[in-house]
């Protein structure tokens, strides 16, 4: 192939990029997985798209990552669909409390009622919600500050190590409320 023509069909891509995301979308994915912004004269792919593409990384990445769920994650997805509810589908995906069902409402939502990403986000907060008394909630919350927190001073060898044996305390605390919520509802 030559990459000076697919250099060319890039940048076109980037001009239609509001009218098809997909294609810009793909176009990225083999540039960054091929190097092929190298031989153009770019030390990396951010660079590539900021000076070449005019998209800031944050864009070349929401692309990318867009086109990678609806061609290898969700293939049913229609490549018509708005980018931000592929976005927020795959944020539904990956998140471990929505079940294959509420996904596949939550796809419906999007494909067949063409609703927002927002309408999306919601609807998974409010399914998810349901399924949990704001006790639960508020013990499940808090238990994944108390392990963000943990992971995040682990390393830190300025914190006095009576300290994170209280965050151990507080992680096992809300570990044992949560069983005990978990018991009752049986």
């Amino acid at each position: 192939m030559n990459t000076l023509s697919y250099r060319a069909q890039t940048q076109e891509a980037a001009k239609l990029f509001k009218n098809n995301w997909v294609l810009l979308g793909e176009h990225l994915t083999k540039v960054a997985t091929d190097k092929l912004y190298e031989q153009w004269g770019h030390r990396t792919f951010e660079e590539y798209c900021r000076d070449e593409i005019k998209i800031k990384k944050s864009t070349a990445i929401k692309l990318t990552n867009a086109y990678f769920f609806i061609t290898k994650v969700d293939p049913e997805i229609p490549k018509e669909i708005n980018i931000d509810s592929v976005l927020a589908l795959k944020q539904a995906r990956e998140d471990d409390e929505c079940s294959p069902e509420l996904y596949a409402d939550l796809r419906d939502i999007a494909v067949r009622r063409k609703n927002t990403a927002a309408t999306i986000k919601r609807h998974l907060k409010n399914s998810l919600s349901e399924n949990n008394t704001p006790q639960k909630q508020f013990f499940e919350e808090s238990l994944k500050l108390v392990i963000r927190l943990k992971k995040r001073i682990g390393p830190v060898d300025i914190i006095p190590e009576c300290y994170k044996g209280n965050l151990k305390e507080i992680q096992v605390f809300f570990e044992g409320q949560l069983e005990t919520i978990e018991r009752q509802e049986a």
